[in-house]
């Protein structure tokens, strides 16, 4: 809370172990200014390469409700 106000939730992100392995194998390499950057989509978690500005996938941690049949 800031100032008594709960501020809005912009995202939610959700790691499996293999998932924080695979971000600690790959920060140097990811990492800019000591920060590592995760990008949210709808198909899960990605790494954005600072220099490249290709990425890599790093994971879903548990399958969406929408995509469970």
């Amino acid at each position: 809370m800031v100032g008594g106000i709960r501020e809005a939730r912009l995202a939610t992100a959700e790691f499996s172990k293999d998932m924080v392995e695979t971000m600690l194998t790959y920060f140097d390499q990811y990492a800019e200014d000591g920060v590592l950057t995760i990008e949210v989509t709808q198909w899960g978690l990605w790494l954005p390469h600072p220099e490249t500005k290709s990425r890599q996938f790093l994971g879903l941690a548990k399958l969406p409700d929408y995509l469970k049949q």
